[in-house]
């Protein structure tokens, strides 16, 4: 039986939802807006590539049964459940993304596998972080993670109780 056919369904949103919330918690702790969409878009090719694993990512069997499930989810079942960034503040949107998080990491506590997840997040919030940005035209890019990034890490870990 899937993860999602375990869960009651906001948990489900939460767990579906949480990789995500981490990178875009991360990606917007700097304020670069023009690395943010770069940076949503390493992360969201990592929880891609997870999902192509077919149960097999590393991350431990809650990971795998949730990825599976990613990997036959719907496109319009996708749109339902996803996490709406409407037009805020940068802090307002950091604030629910970190909510997110916190909404995950209470679902999994008791859950066989949390550990697994938990790194999942992290992974996948660090992918955003050490996203190439800079230099002009992507010349000169590099591919650090500043202080308010790592400070955005730290932060997500102790959400996460890591």
């Amino acid at each position: 039986m899937s993860v999602k056919e375990t869960v009651p369904t906001e948990n489900w949103k939460a767990l579906y939802n949480a990789p995500f919330a981490a990178a875009v918690f991360v990606a917007l702790a700097s304020g670069g807006t023009s690395d943010f969409p770069k940076e949503l878009f390493s992360a969201g090719k990592f929880i891609s590539e997870q999902a192509k694993q077919s149960g097999e990512t590393g991350y431990g069997e809650l990971v795998d049964e949730l990825t599976i499930d990613l990997k036959n989810m719907s496109e319009d079942e996708a749109k339902a459940i996803t996490l709406n960034y409407e037009r805020k503040p940068k802090t307002a949107i950091r604030s629910q993304a970190k909510q997110a998080v916190a909404d995950a990491a209470a679902v999994v506590a008791e859950m066989a596998g949390a550990d697994g997840y938990r790194r999942w997040l992290l992974d996948a919030a660090r992918n955003a972080a050490e996203t190439k940005s800079g230099g002009f035209l992507g010349i000169g890019a590099k591919a650090e993670v500043d202080e308010k990034e790592q400070a955005a890490l730290d932060e997500l870990k102790s959400i996460l109780g890591m």
